[in-house]
């Protein structure tokens, strides 16, 4: 089960301290970085995984003619990212986890609407790019969140050495609520859950699979897994093979 109480308490401290920096100097800065998400097609199911995989997934949610597509750095907090995806949905990032919400991008008013975490990424903003699109400004009521481009980002945590795998849970895997896993060979690991998207350095043995993610801080999830008739059985799940599954393509967030 995802922890929103770890995601949560992180955000709430820094963006507290956002506010009140906002009402002293009428001015906070912010900064982000990528994205990745939700409606998906399907490549071909195969019996290995390349260790881009789960890279490629998440870039495919950040291409697009789109000025806000891509990641943004919070520049007065520089370890956590806002995602602006082509799938219509915004992304928090704090170390190697993700929060989803809808946004909504209105090119007349110049005014993005955000929902990433009430009263504090909350509201509609004027929004203002530098001219090279490299910063971004978002500004609401006194308080001014300041964004910078990041191209090179990425949610991944680096690769452990000589992990502990089980090839034959190699893969992407579905389950009968439609959350979906994808294990490298490489000990990196990729769970999204509805409105949360984590991902691990993991390493198995004896059917647990130990799972390390960071949200700020380091912190483990762990998993139970078998096989029935070929079928894998995760956490008390049936999960089923499926596609390298990639972004539907850009959607246009501006109206």
């Amino acid at each position: 089960m995802k922890r929103l109480i770890s995601l949560f308490t992180v955000i709430v401290l820094v963006f507290c301290t956002l506010i009140f920096t906002g009402c002293d100097d009428n001015k906070s800065k912010t900064s982000a970085t990528k994205a990745t998400e939700s409606q998906t097609e399907q490549t071909t199911v195969s019996k290995t995984v390349s260790n881009s995989e789960i890279q490629n997934y998440l870039d495919s949610f950040l291409e697009g003619d789109n000025d806000f597509y891509g990641a943004w750095q919070v520049k007065s907090f520089s370890y956590m990212t806002i995602l602006f995806r082509n799938d219509k949905l915004a992304e928090l990032v704090t170390g190697t986890e993700g929060y989803f919400s809808k946004y909504s991008v209105n090119t007349k008013s110049k005014t993005v609407t955000v929902q990433l975490m009430p009263n504090v990424i909350d509201g509609t903003y004027k929004y203002e790019f530098s001219n090279d699109k490299k910063s971004l400004t978002l500004t609401l009521d006194n308080v001014t969140i300041e964004l910078e481009k990041n191209n090179n980002f990425s949610m991944l945590p680096k690769a452990p050495k000589n992990p502990k795998i089980d090839k034959n849970i190699l893969g992407w895997w579905e389950n009968s609520d439609g959350l979906f896993y994808c294990f490298q060979d490489n000990g990196i690991m990729y769970e999204n859950s509805i409105s949360m998207e984590t991902c691990y350095t993991y390493k198995v043995k004896d059917g647990k699979i130990n799972a390390v993610y960071t949200s700020g801080s380091k912190m483990t999830d762990n998993f139970t897994y078998s096989f029935k008739k070929g079928t894998l059985i995760l956490n008390g799940e049936k999960c089923k093979k499926i596609k390298a599954p990639l972004a539907k393509g850009a959607v246009a967030a501006g109206d």
